[in-house]
């Protein structure tokens, strides 16, 4: 069960992860302009660096808890706005749609006073810190996705129409199941209806049942149903294809009873090479937000690891509701970006590889 936290304990959430943010790069960049920060800040840009990486969400309850819009703002435009009220920044409305901040008092109290909490990452301050120094945040802070670790777990649930099949073996027609724990769902009903061929063991003969449930119109199925057997794995394989695939990504130590399963196989991070402006290529890479991870840091980190620009906008075509943001890098970067996505926990199985340049897909 999810843990239930008040709107008043979201809101100082959000507020203390911006003064966490801030207080970073005050510390990080002390001897870069606005400490690094390159204004105007879009709302996009507040949210994934100077909010999100500091949020205390130490368990998967608390990060389905701690979203801006169970706060008492509902969105980042009224949280920014609420910030400039508290003269801790300036903003300003852009295109009526989106406000953006134009600058950061630095010397308001409430960011010099601000003391670092411990972050899921690891502990702040040092042990080695001053007795009387205020704790500053570790350098991985901006980016706590950097050394996650990353489980997909891919389950299947049974349609309506095969019921039967699963209540012969007592199991829950309407459960989830792993691909291996449906051979001997299969295997129970195949010997409670005695379908086994005398003539070959590896072969089962279909009922109606199966018939109906597991067999379709096309020259394969109408092949097996005139022969009236078919051999046990393709049985299997048919079992399989005709129940509904679910996935859940857990990070770190998340329990899987805390997360919710969602339809659909999982999603792939996308590396999208193509060449523009002639002979210039750029590496686009969409689709991490479902790996926990921030496409700004991303970007940062890319950037210097590439020793290109790079820049983070909306995904032509993402929901407005929830958009999918894209990370661009200048130069045919795949090899960096899988170096980076690792870092994260991905796995390059979990990476799809589009290559415009060469007119090929690679995986």
């Amino acid at each position: 069960m999810l843990q239930l936290i008040t709107s008043t304990e979201i809101d100082d959430a959000f507020k203390n992860a911006f003064l966490y943010g801030v207080r970073y790069h005050m510390d990080s960049n002390r001897d870069q302009p606005n400490f690094g920060l390159d204004f105007p800040l879009s709302q996009s840009a507040v949210m994934s660096t100077l909010v999100q990486p500091f949020l205390p969400t130490y368990t998967l309850a608390r990060t389905a808890s701690l979203q801006i819009k169970k706060s008492s703002w509902k969105n980042i435009k009224k949280f920014i706005k609420y910030l400039d009220k508290q003269h801790i920044v300036k903003s300003k409305d852009r295109d009526g749609n989106e406000v953006v901040i134009l600058d950061i008092d630095f010397n308001d109290e409430q960011i010099e006073n601000f003391t670092p909490y411990r972050l899921p990452k690891k502990d702040t301050p040092s042990a080695t810190s001053a007795p009387n120094a205020k704790p500053s945040a570790p350098l991985d802070a901006a980016d706590s996705s950097i050394g996650q670790k990353i489980k997909i777990l891919s389950v299947l649930r049974p349609k309506e129409k095969l019921a039967p099949l699963f209540e012969a073996s007592q199991a829950d027609p309407r459960g989830f199941y792993t691909t291996a724990e449906l051979r001997p769902i299969l295997t129970t009903y195949i010997e409670a209806e005695n379908l086994i061929s005398p003539k070959n063991k590896r072969l089962v003969n279909i009922n109606p049942l199966l018939a109906n449930t597991l067999f379709g119109s096309s020259a394969l199925d109408s092949q097996a149903l005139s022969a009236g057997a078919i051999p046990r794995d393709a049985l299997t394989e048919r079992l399989i294809s005709s129940c509904s695939p679910f996935y859940v990504i857990l990070r770190n130590d998340a329990n899987v009873s805390d997360a919710k399963l969602k339809a659909g196989a999982p999603p792939k991070i996308q590396i999208l090479l193509e060449t523009r402006s002639g002979n210039k290529t750029v590496t686009k890479i969409s689709g991490v937000e479902p790996y926990s991870i921030m496409p700004q840091p991303l970007a940062d980190e890319l950037r210097k690891a590439c020793a290109s620009s790079t820049s983070v906008e909306k995904l032509v075509g993402s929901s407005p509701k929830n958009p999918v943001m894209e990370v661009m890098v200048q130069g045919p970067q795949k090899d960096a970006v899988l170096k980076a996505l690792e870092k994260r926990g991905v796995q390059k199985a979990w990476v799809e590889v589009v290559d415009k340049t060469k007119g090929k897909k690679r995986g």
